[in-house]
């Protein structure tokens, strides 16, 4: 499994083509790939480059009429469309900065993901067009999100590795799907999010409310035995109740 690897050896792009390959069963990562190495092509290595080069000439934008599609967060179809959220986007503009040498690192800000450029401290918004912003400008931007009691700390500003990136993409195709009663793809989100190696016992007892939202009662008791052999005891405990009670409902 790709993630399992070292994460520094891990591409946000190809991470992020493997997920969306469960989605859409005829994409290629391979292809997706070199179609992103000629999206890169012919661009500059400064940043401005890069931010011109993704939202100028190639048209990259956040989608703002249909931000809960599940499709923003499948890359294939934000390459296809040009449309995304911002932890999508902020792929697209980490993939071509790195093909041009920039190094560049995701922000897991809370409520609105952001890309870091490291060589000059720059914050960029994807979502908007690669806006610059400085730590206050990030700030300012939290507060619109969240309002102005919502506690604020720098340490929401540290870069998060590709699992993170991962994670976060699946927490919201989860959420997308639930909250849409897709069965289908909130099993698919939260099995692979309950394979990540440093998945939670929560978020593999996820797996067994998609299940049982689905109506799978078999597989989901299955799913909270397993994460109950492997839990400390007292969570354990209920997961095995929680089991039994499924099971109560098959005879």
């Amino acid at each position: 499994m790709l993630m399992a690897g070292n994460e520094r050896s891990i591409a946000p792009d190809e991470a992020a083509f493997v997920l969306a390959s469960h989605f859409h069963e005829d994409l290629v990562v391979e292809d997706r790939l070199a179609e992103l190495d000629l999206l890169a092509e012919g661009c500059g290595p400064s940043l401005t480059d890069v931010i011109e080069r993704v939202f100028t000439d190639l048209g990259f934008r956040g989608n703002t009429g249909g931000y809960y599609d599940q499709d923003n967060s499948c890359l294939d179809a934000v390459i296809d469309r040009r449309l995304g959220i911002p932890i999508t986007l902020s792929i697209i503009l980490m993939s071509v900065g790195r093909r041009v040498g920039r190094d560049m690192s995701g922000i897991g800000m809370p409520g609105h993901f952001l890309t870091l450029d490291v060589e000059t401290g720059t914050y960029l918004d994807a979502f908007d067009c690669g806006q610059r912003l400085d730590e206050f400008g990030c700030q300012q931007l939290f507060t619109q999100l969240h309002g102005s009691d919502a506690p604020w700390h720098q340490s929401m500003l540290a870069p998060i590795g590709t699992r993170g990136i991962i994670r976060r993409m699946l927490n919201n195709l989860a959420q997308i799907a639930a909250a849409e009663s897709d069965h289908r793809s909130r099993i698919i989100a939260t099995r692979l999010r309950s394979l990540l190696p440093d998945a939670t016992i929560w978020e593999r007892a996820e797996l067994a409310r998609a299940y049982e939202a689905s109506g799978d009662f078999d597989r989901a008791s299955c799913v909270l035995e397993a994460v109950a052999a492997e839990a400390p005891a007292e969570e354990a405990k209920g997961f095995r109740f929680a089991a039994a009670q499924l099971r109560a409902l098959l005879n």
